[in-house]
Order: C-alpha cells, then sequence, then structure tokens
C-alpha cells in the first residue's frame, strides 16, 4: 500500500507540471511577438510612408530650382561678355566682307548672268527673261556663304583680301556639305547706265507683285 500511493502521487504531480507549463509559456509566447510585431509593423509603414512624401517633396522642389538655374545660366550666357564678344567680331567680319563686294557683277562663263548685291542680297538674273533669284549672303562660321537654296557656295576669302580695295573677281567655290555643284566666277561689272536701271528695278518689282499674287513672272510679262 504504502508503494503504491507514492507512486500515485509522482506521476500526478508530474503531469500537472508539464500540463501548466506548457500552456503558460506557449500561449504568453505567442501573444506577445503578435501583439509586438504588429506595432512594429505599423511604425515602419509609416516611417516609410513619410520618408517617401519628403523624397517627393524634395525631389520636386529641386526640380523646379534645377529648371530656374538652367534658365537663368542661359539667359546670362546670352549676355555674357564673351558672346557678346563673338557676336560682336561676328558682324563685324560679315559687314568687312560684304562692304567690299556691294555692286553689280557678271558671271565668268555667262556673260547673260548678272549678280547685284544689295546689302546682304544678291539678286540673280539672266539676260534670257528668266526668272530671277534673290539669296542671302552671310557669314557661317568662318566662312561667307551664298546660299543658293538648292546649293551653297563659300567665297574664297584668300583672294578677296589679297586684291585689297580693289576687288575685280569672286571666286565661289562649292561647300563641302552642299549638294553637288560648280565652281562660279564672278566679274567686276560697270553700273547700268540710268535708265536701263530704273527700267531694271521696275521689271524686278513686277515680278515682285507677280510673286506675292501667285503668278509666275514670265506670264505676268506676256500679260503686259
Amino acid at each position: 500500500k504504502g508503494k503504491g500511493k507514492d507512486k500515485g502521487k509522482g506521476k500526478g504531480k508530474k503531469g500537472k507540471g508539464k500540463g501548466k507549463g506548457k500552456g503558460k509559456f506557449k500561449g504568453k509566447g505567442k501573444g506577445e511577438d503578435g501583439e509586438g510585431g504588429d506595432k512594429d509593423g505599423e511604425k515602419k509603414e509609416g516611417e516609410e510612408g513619410g520618408a517617401e512624401g519628403e523624397a517627393k517633396e524634395k525631389s520636386g522642389v529641386g526640380s523646379i530650382v534645377s529648371a530656374q538655374r538652367e534658365a537663368r545660366q542661359r539667359e546670362e550666357g546670352r549676355f555674357s561678355p564673351i558672346v557678346s564678344a563673338q557676336r560682336d567680331a561676328r558682324m563685324r567680319f560679315e559687314k568687312d566682307v560684304l562692304d567690299r563686294i556691294q555692286g553689280r557683277w557678271v558671271d565668268e562663263t555667262d556673260s547673260n548672268t548678272t549678280y547685284v548685291v544689295e546689302g546682304n542680297v544678291c539678286s540673280v538674273s539672266s539676260g534670257d527673261g528668266g526668272r530671277g533669284f534673290r539669296n542671302r549672303l552671310s557669314v557661317y562660321g568662318v566662312e561667307m556663304c551664298w546660299d543658293a537654296r538648292r546649293f551653297w557656295h563659300y567665297l574664297n576669302l584668300q583672294e578677296l583680301y589679297a586684291a585689297g580695295d580693289n576687288v575685280e573677281k569672286l571666286e565661289w567655290n562649292p561647300a563641302k556639305d552642299s549638294p553637288p555643284t560648280q565652281q562660279i566666277v564672278w566679274l567686276k561689272a560697270p553700273p547700268l547706265p540710268e535708265g536701263e536701271e530704273e527700267a531694271k528695278e521696275e521689271d524686278e518689282a513686277k515680278e515682285e507683285e507677280a510673286k506675292e499674287g501667285g503668278e509666275e513672272p514670265a506670264a505676268a510679262a506676256e500679260a503686259s
């Protein structure tokens, strides 16, 4: 009998201890971990959302400031001493060349084709009564360019300056990036007599009116 009671009590205590210990430990552990994990998750999400909003706000302000800075730099560049000096030098160079080639010229290979330079405009006309053209003469980089639209030429500046103040001949060489064309040489021509000059100006005025009215110059001449 005595041995039986001791064995029963010992087993009972061991069973209770095991049951309580496991229940309390597992219940508390899971509950605390779960609550703690949710709170940390909420904090992290809030922190990340706030940081992202601040980053977007900063990036928006930064892009505006950057754009304003670039616009200010472009505006300052337009009026900077270096840019102004370069522009003035180009204008002086262009004026110097244009002053040397003003007047009336005739084509070396076709005496019926004439070129009249007034300012920076070259009026091209042929003696056969064909349509005339007005082309622009302007500086392109370090070259004086004759832009005939279909092709363009660069003036031989070395020959021009070598002639000094008495320029009798102009060599226009094809530009390297121009469509296929050939060298054109102008020879100095005497100005037209006063009567012929007035008649020529009237013809040019009629051509301009015909162009504005959508009528070809040749058709206008026949109608008159």
